[in-house]
């Protein structure tokens, strides 16, 4: 074989063998692959860990109870609103129902590790057992924390904490003295405070169940500062200055009264006597009978309509006498009119 043919022939070869590794290459997985020393040894059982976020917590991760190391993350599921870290536990080591998840650095920068802290007691977590999202906790990222502290220094905050301490030291007093008394009173008051807590609990309490009330009363409230009650708030002066003048005037009349209250008895028993002849027992006190009822009929029925339309309706006019004797019935006539003496 010539040169030129051997070097066709190997580039010919030496494609597709890189194809193929590239392609090796994106399905290579480090994570599936665990190195020398890690993982645990022996059987195991698995536990699922949800958690709120996982961003941070590197493959095969260790998991630790104790300071002792008891297991590593095998991998990690993600669903809606939180990420299941699967883990697996040595057959020797027992968690009870109850117990906490929290991810933890040993140092700074070191790696992240997941924590299990047992509870107290309770029946055993068992293989394929899960520790759901509220008995886990994320804990603080360092990344985070460092990022908050870079926005704090770089946005001013610490310029503007600097002034505020230059504010403070200008309000106290130049004199070291005064200003030891005045710690001297801020610790005896903190000290109180410190000593009534039951008190300081007590207030907080009753302005939660204050502030309820009011949320719970919010249209309440909100009648309370509208116009409408501003308008009848305005009005109340003048309705209690007419129910002052009732009372001035009810006394009044109690005092133009006063002579009949040594005569009540007689009109008392006045009345015992009248009330039977002007009305007779009735099943209701609506009900009028006897004659005070039929008094009020005929105001009613008969002397009101008259007044209100007199009038008399003649419909005929007839003379009843003797049909045998018609020419001294025309005298009699004659003579009511005055026509004859």
């Amino acid at each position: 074989m010539t040169a030129p043919r051997r070097r066709r022939f190997v580039g010919l070869l030496a494609a597709p063998l890189a194809a193929l590794l590239v392609l090796a290459g994106c399905t290579f997985d480090p994570s599936d692959h665990a190195l020398p020393g890690s993982g645990v040894s022996g059987p195991t059982y698995r536990l699922d860990l949800e958690f709120a976020s996982l961003l941070s917590l590197p493959a095969g991760a260790d998991v630790r109870s104790g300071g002792i190391s008891i297991g590593s993350l095998e991998g990690i599921t993600l669903e809606p609103e939180r990420a299941i870290a699967h883990v697996d536990i040595r057959d020797s080591v027992e968690f009870p129902r109850g117990t906490r998840a929290e991810l933890r650095q040993s140092t700074i920068l070191g790696d992240i590790y997941i924590a299990l802290m047992p509870a107290d007691a309770g029946e055993p977590l068992r293989d394929g057992d899960t520790i759901p999202l509220s008995h886990t906790d994320p804990g603080p990222q360092i990344e985070a924390m460092l990022d908050r502290i870079a926005m704090f220094v770089n946005g001013g905050s610490l310029m503007e904490l600097e002034k505020s301490i230059d504010q403070i030291n200008e309000v106290l007093p130049e004199d070291p003295a005064e200003t030891a008394e005045l710690a001297g009173h801020i610790s005896e008051d903190l000290s109180d405070a410190a000593s009534n807590l039951d008190q300081i609990d007590r207030i907080v309490t009753a302005t939660d169940g204050l502030s309820r009330r009011l949320v719970e009363t919010r249209e309440e409230m909100g009648f309370i500062f509208s116009d409408t009650a501003r308008y009848r708030l305005e009005r109340v002066p003048y309705f209690m200055d007419a129910v002052l003048n009732i009372v001035i005037d009810v006394n009044t009349l109690v005092s133009g009264l006063e002579w009949l209250i040594p005569r009540m008895p007689h009109i008392n028993r006045n009345l015992e006597i009248l009330a039977p002849l002007l009305r007779e027992p009735s099943p209701t006190a609506y009900e009028m009978r006897g004659n005070l009822g039929d008094m009020t009929a005929l105001v009613e029925d008969k002397i009101t309509p008259f007044l209100l339309g007199p009038g008399v309706d003649i419909r005929s006019v007839s003379v009843v006498g003797d049909p045998g004797q018609p020419a001294k019935d025309g005298l009699v006539l004659l003579r009511m009119v005055g026509a004859i003496p």
